[in-house]
This record gives C-alpha cells, structure tokens and sequence, in this order.
C-alpha cells in the first residue's frame, strides 16, 4: 500500500512522469497484441512477461482512476478559491493592465533607494515612483533602454560621477544584463569590465575602478616654433577602490599622468536623511565642486579638456583638497560645501608651512523639465585664504595638454594673500541636443608685505579681477540621451543605446565650445579665446575615441611667449573607465 501511495503523490506532481505511464503502457500494449502474443505462445519467457503486463496495467488503471478523482476535487477547491477572492476585490478599484501602458519592450528603470538600513525610496531628480508612473516594470537591475531615456533621468545614464562616492542614494550603474554569479553566499555583479562583490542585500560591497586615458596632439601655426609640438601623453592611469558597509562608503584611487605618481581620491562618506532629504558626510582627500565643468571627472568631460572657465577660476590649492564636505540632496537641487586645505600631495608636510584654506559651495536647480527637455540653474563660489609665498604666478592652457608651452600666463609677481571667486552655470537638454553657458569671475589680494622680496614693488598691495566665459553645444547624432547627471548636475557616463559589444554601432556625438578669458586688470595678465569642435566616438559607454581641433589666439605681457600669437592643435584620445 505505501509504495503504491507514493506512486500515486508523484503521478499527480510530476505530469511528465505521467506521460511516461501512458507511453509505456502503449508500448506494452503493442507487445500484448493478439497476433504478436499468437506468434510467441509456445515461449514460457513471453506468457511470464505478458501475466506481468497484466498485472501492471490494471494497478496503472487503478492509479489513473484515483488520481482522475482527486484532480477533480482539486478543481473544485480552486474555482472556491477563486470565487473568494473575487468577492474580495469586489470592493476594490479595477486595475486594468493595458498593452499601450506596458510595451513588451521598454525602458528598464530601478527606483533609487539607500543601499543598507531601512529601505526608503529616494526621488531621483524628477523619476517618479513605480505607484505614480503606469510605465513603470520592475526588472530588479539595470538594463539597457531600447529608447532614450527622459533627461536627467535613471535610464539616461551608465554611472554615477567618477568622483562620487559608491553610496548616494541612487543605485546608477552599467547595465549588468543578468550577468551575476553567486559565489559563497556573494554576489558578482558584471559592469563595466570588472566584478562588484556585493552581499545579497547590498549591505556591503566591493569594486576596483579607474581610468586610462591616452592622449596624442599636434600643434601648429605658432609664431613660436617651441610651441608647434607633436607628442603623447597619457592624461591620466588610475586605479583604485571603492566599497560601502551599510551607509558608509570610501574611495581610494591612485593617479600617474605627467610624469608622477600621486594620490587623488582618498576620502570616505556616511549618507544619511536629514529632514526627508538625502544627506552626505564626507572626510578625506577630494575632488572640489566648483562650476558645471569644474565638477566632472577628466574621463567625463565632453572635449579633453575641461573649459577656461574650470581652467582659471582655480584655487592655488588645485582641483583636490584634503578636508570635510557636507552635501544635501532635494528632488531637483543640492547643495555642496566643502572646507580644505592643501591636497596629500603637497609639500607642506615637509616644508612644515600651513596649507592655503578654501571654503566652497555650489548650488544647482532644475526649474522646469518634461519627458524630452530640462534647464538647470547653478551657482557656485570660494574664499581661499593663502599660506606666504615667494611669488604668485599662474599659467592657463589654451590648446591642450599636450602642448603646455602655448598657455595665457601672468606672474611671477607679489604673492596672492587671498581671492574669492564665483559663477553662474545654464545648461539645457531638448533630445539629443545640450547647451551649456558659464561665466566666472575670481578678485585676486596681492600681498602688502612681503620679507625678502625680489620682484617689483610696485605690485604690493595691488589687485584685480580675471573674468571667463564658455559656451558649448553638441548632440548625439545616434540617439542618446545627453550625458547629464541631475542629482549633482553635472556630467556623467551616458547611456548608450548601440554598444558595439552588443552588435551595435556605438554612439556618436559632435560638438563646440567658445572660451574667452580677460585678465588684463590683474599685473602682467592678458587676454585670450580658443574655438574647438570636437567628434566623440563612444564604442560602448565607457570607452570612446575623441578627436578635438582647436584654434587659439593669446596676448600676453609676460613669460616666454610675449605679446600676440595664435596657435592650433589637433587632439585625440582613446578613454576607458573602469
């Protein structure tokens, strides 16, 4: 009786074992026919076989009776269940599920949302909630768009900033399509190249990232032979790390370009909510937010080179400080603040001098945006207070890095004693197609003292005020949607819809960019403009093929290079980012 149970429980979960009866009972059956149990009567085996036969086609035909009765009460019990249930939603509001408002093919968007700790969902810069949009499917990972996506939006990028931190309340990365292994109890996350070890809830994690990004350049149709120069550089080779345990997350990133070995990121951030709105607390070594172009990394800028208004405006500490920030997150707007000093590079530690303190904020707001356009406003400004020196001098590119020679230089002079800076950013999205206008100005305070000095006092105490101005447009002539991020505003890793790695042809943007500098109020400053466009070639989103042409024209009252000259270069380079 108990094994004839047991046949019974796996006949009614197994249906292919059932199809496996009823098969063998036809071949035995085709074995019993009359004229072929005729042909074989005198064989004792064959009569064995046959009473076999018999004996196990009657149990099969009782097992098939049982179970026809108990599937039948089966039915019964559903079609009760069913009738409850539909009472029960009786009260309820109908959902009806169009085939219009879910596509079989569509934008794939996750809902950004704290990575550990209480779950909470986050507005990401106008995404709406999966209740508040009716094309809304929930895959549970990031995948590529068959369509652009909205501006500012999830979908339109790859990646978050390279100088942000792995938690921020969005969870942006490359595409993994599915690829995952688990592995003891972790997970391997497949983006961009290499694996991200995370555990199931993504409450600890762990990834290598960095860059390389190789440069060639030719300049030409200097008055100055020295600066017509043809060369390689690599711009950047970094390679770091990065993770989060719960809500605190840290970067480590080493950098060797120009010749030197350097420490670039090295900071850690604990991201909270304060007020309903996402909060970041961050210590270390990093990158500063200071204008639109100023804020992106060098491997996602849109030319090689970030604009002059991100090239002048400089504090004398450079684009890293080693200090505290504090960030603050609204649905279309945050605001950064940073204090540092001196970044871990410098030589004040030996030197055993105080660092030139910098006090920076930046502010960006997206009045208005739909499904197919955006305009962000931005704000942003610094105080640096600077350590004695012997003198002040500073030298702005103008063609590329390749060819440092051919720059707008003034100094040396009186050392700077302070200066406070401050700009204006408009950038606008409607498509495929981005504009971006930037305007800055930083007031310089010469020293009125200074021991020992050995250059002109006629420029102590002195003072003055260099003014920049960008403007620059492009489009993506393959669809994609501008590579703008709206939780920091600023730019980032697109999307693209074609990778070539997926049969596809890449994305290609074209674009152009105006720079014009005046520093003519401060001593020995001059002026300048350049006008560059630029091709970029992206074979998946993190790898593209650049090619920039630009044309300068310089006036300068110092250095090598004095007075009026004009010069082009011609740029390319290969860009991975990891």
């Amino acid at each position: 009786m108990i094994p004839t149970r047991r046949a019974f429980s796996r006949l009614v979960a197994d249906t292919s074992m059932r199809n496996r009866f009823t098969l063998g009972i036809g071949v035995l059956g085709l074995m019993t026919h009359t004229t072929h149990a005729y042909a074989a009567s005198s064989d004792s085996d064959v009569q064995q076989l046959t009473r076999l036969v018999k004996m196990q086609a009657q149990q099969i035909h009782e097992l098939q009776s049982r179970l026809s009765n108990v599937e039948k009460r089966t039915v019964h019990i559903a079609a009760a269940t069913n009738a409850n249930a539909a009472a029960q939603q009786s009260t309820r509001k109908p959902f009806v599920r169009s085939p219009a408002l879910y596509p079989r093919e569509s934008v794939a968007r996750v809902t950004p949302s704290l990575k550990s700790g209480p779950v909470e969902d986050i507005k990401f810069a106008g995404d709406t909630t999966p209740t508040q949009n009716p094309l809304f499917i929930d895959t549970g990972h990031a995948s590529y768009p068959l369509t652009a996506a909205a501006p500012g939006s999830f979908g339109a990028i790859s990646n978050m900033p390279s100088g942000s931190a792995p938690v921020m309340g969005v969870a942006s990365q490359i595409p993994t399509s599915n690829r995952t292994t688990t592995v003891g109890g972790l997970v391997l996350k497949w983006g961009k190249g290499l694996p991200e070890i995370t555990t199931p809830d993504n409450a600890y994690s762990f990834r290598m990232r960095g860059r390389i990004l190789a440069d060639y350049g030719s300049g030409f149709g200097s008055r100055f032979p020295a600066q017509n120069v043809s060369r390689t550089t690599l711009r950047a080779a970094r390679l770091g790390v990065e993770g989060n345990a719960h809500q605190l997350s840290w970067v480590f990133e080493g950098d060797y370009s120009n010749n030197q070995l350097s420490v670039v990121s090295a900071f850690m951030t604990w991201s909270d909510k304060m007020a309903g709105h996402l909060v970041e607390y961050t210590l270390g070594n990093k990158f500063n937010e200071r204008s639109f172009d100023g804020s992106t990394g060098s491997d996602q800028t849109v030319f090689l080179d970030r604009d002059i208004v991100a090239n002048a405006l400089l504090p004398v500490k450079g684009w890293y400080g080693l200090g505290g920030a504090f960030k603050i997150f609204g649905d279309n707007w945050h605001v950064a603040t940073q204090i540092s000093g001196n970044d871990v590079n410098s030589a004040n530690v030996t030197n055993n001098v105080r660092d030139d303190m910098t006090y920076m904020l930046r502010a960006h707001y997206i009045p208005w945006r739909n499904k197919k356009a955006l305009i962000h406003l931005g704000a942003w400004g610094f105080y640096e207070d600077v350590k004695p020196a012997t003198t002040f001098s500073q030298s702005i590119r103008l063609l590329a890095r390749t060819d440092d020679a051919f720059s707008l230089q003034f100094g040396p002079m009186v050392p700077l004693a302070n200066s406070m800076a401050g700009g204006l950013e408009l950038f606008g999205i409607y498509g495929s197609a981005w504009a971006l206008a930037e305007y800055g100005a930083r007031h310089m305070q010469l020293r009125d003292t200074v021991p020992g000095l050995t250059v002109s006092r006629r420029y102590l105490g002195a003072q003055g005020t260099e003014q920049a101005f960008s403007f620059q447009t492009g489009a993506f002539l393959t669809g994609e949607t501008p590579n703008y991020f709206a939780h920091t505003g600023q730019w980032a890793t697109p999307r693209i819809l074609h990778p070539l790695t997926e049969g596809g042809y890449g994305g290609w943007e074209v674009a152009a960019r105006w720079d014009w500098i005046d520093a003519t109020s401060i001593p020995t400053g001059g002026r300048a403009w350049t006008a560059t466009i630029g091709v970029n070639w992206y074979l998946l989103s993190f790898a593209r093929l650049m090619f920039n042409y630009t044309h300068a024209d310089v006036t300068n009252k110092t250095g090598n290079y004095i007075g009026p000259n004009s010069g082009n270069i011609v740029g390319m380079r290969s860009a991975v980012t990891f």
